[in-house]
């Protein structure tokens, strides 16, 4: 095991990343790794999210929005490759130093909360779509589209567990 190891620059915990990453609009190579982090740990927040639903129906559209943001982190690699030729692979929950302290639920699951999470995610929607019209690569391009588009799908499944919780 070897912990991805922050570059200089690089936010130094997942909330500093999660509010670096919401502020950029063109993103660079350190941006693009940083993304790459946050993706990949967030898998681990939705199952941390997933395990406190007594709702089997709830936990299963957490789990798979968690699955699906590791695959962000897929292709947020490959747009960094498309890019520059380098390979950053996504790591796995303990190499990533933004889950150094463990996984942790996003937040309440109340269906308070888990709209106030799809609005983020339908926010990750339009940030991808932002990055995606400013990056002058139509390979990296497609997959941050690809991305966002997926966001709304997450925000649409938290709306859905939300509903689910309301019963």
């Amino acid at each position: 095991m070897t912990t991805v190891t922050l570059e200089p620059g690089m936010p130094q915990t997942i909330g500093e990343a999660f509010a670096h990453i919401g502020s950029v609009t063109t993103p660079t190579v350190l941006d693009i790794k940083v993304m790459c982090l946050v993706e990949a740990a967030s898998r681990e927040l939705y199952r941390a999210t997933a395990a406190t639903s007594d709702n089997p129906a709830v936990a299963g559209l957490l789990v798979e929005n968690g699955d699906e943001e590791f695959r962000h982190a897929v292709r947020a690699a490959a747009a960094l490759k498309a890019l520059t030729g380098e390979d950053f692979t996504p790591p796995s929950a303990d190499e990533n130093p933004y889950l150094a302290d463990g996984a942790f639920p996003i937040g309440e699951l109340t269906p308070a909360a888990l709209r106030k999470l799809a609005q983020t995610e339908f926010d990750g929607d339009a940030l991808y779509e932002g990055w995606a019209a400013t990056i002058g690569n139509a390979e990296a391009a497609a997959l941050f589209r690809a991305n966002g588009k997926e966001e709304t799908d997450h925000g649409n499944r938290l709306l859905q567990a939300a509903a689910l919780l309301e019963g």
